[in-house]
């Protein structure tokens, strides 16, 4: 039954599944979105909303232009 369960998951994480390692920059984006939750001293998971529209926003303005 277990070994099952990891097959399953072993069919997902292969090259045409569902699941991807993430990439340096997906791994750069996760820590500068928690850097502007701790800025603004918001917990995402409890935040409502707005406040969570807020950080996605403010995450997303400062983080893209610095691509270029």
């Amino acid at each position: 039954m277990l070994q099952e369960k990891f097959t399953r998951l072993d069919d997902l994480a292969g090259p045409s599944g569902y699941v991807v390692p993430p990439t340096a920059e997906d791994l750069a984006y996760v820590i500068h979105f928690r850097q502007i939750c701790h800025r603004y001293n918001i917990d995402f998971a409890k935040a409502d909303q707005d406040e969570r529209e807020f950080v996605l926003r403010m995450a997303e303005k400062s983080f893209y232009p610095k691509r270029a």
